[in-house]
């Protein structure tokens, strides 16, 4: 009698290595996601906290400059290299929403204060946004004593102040 061979896989082998496939793909596929939106977050945190490090270095000169500490209104004006959108929409872009209304100092001068949005665009869809709150150099009175208060900044955003993404 002759012998069959066989040759190739049966179906049951087949469908374990199927259901085994399935089950890694289940796995890896939500925390390859949550790596990805980890590192958008990372590359986030590092944009801004470089941005700030311009930010103080430009106050810093100002204050060598003419002895008072001011924030540029837009914070991407102390960076070296403006960012950009692509023709997609995505990344770092600013917008103003400041009232126009500056304030008063304890002279009856006006001095900044601006609200600016920091809004960046990730790969897939999402944005986030940061508010960047500036005030001007001002006088003040402290017991009948005038003095220069320096000038100073917030922001407010995923990542900052307690704020989650």
């Amino acid at each position: 009698m002759s012998r069959l061979k066989s040759k190739g896989f049966t179906l049951v082998e087949l469908i374990i290595v199927m259901v085994l496939l399935g089950i890694l793909a289940a796995v890896a596929v939500p925390r390859m996601s949550q790596s990805i939106m980890a590192g958008e977050e990372a590359a986030e945190q590092k944009f801004l906290a470089n941005m700030i490090s311009a930010i103080e270095v430009q106050a810093n000169d100002q204050f060598v400059r003419n002895s008072r500490k001011q924030y540029t209104v837009d914070p991407f004006d102390a960076l070296d290299k403006y960012p950009s959108r692509d023709s997609n929409g995505e990344g770092w872009w600013t917008e103003n929403r400041s009232d126009g209304n500056d304030c008063c100092d304890s002279r009856g001068r006006e001095y900044q204060r601006s609200t600016i949005e920091i809004r960046h665009r990730r790969n897939d869809g999402s944005e986030y946004t940061w508010n960047y709150q500036t005030v001007g150099p001002r006088y003040r009175r402290n017991n009948n004593e005038e003095y220069i208060e320096q000038g100073e900044y917030s922001i407010f955003g995923p990542g900052f102040n307690g704020l989650t993404y």
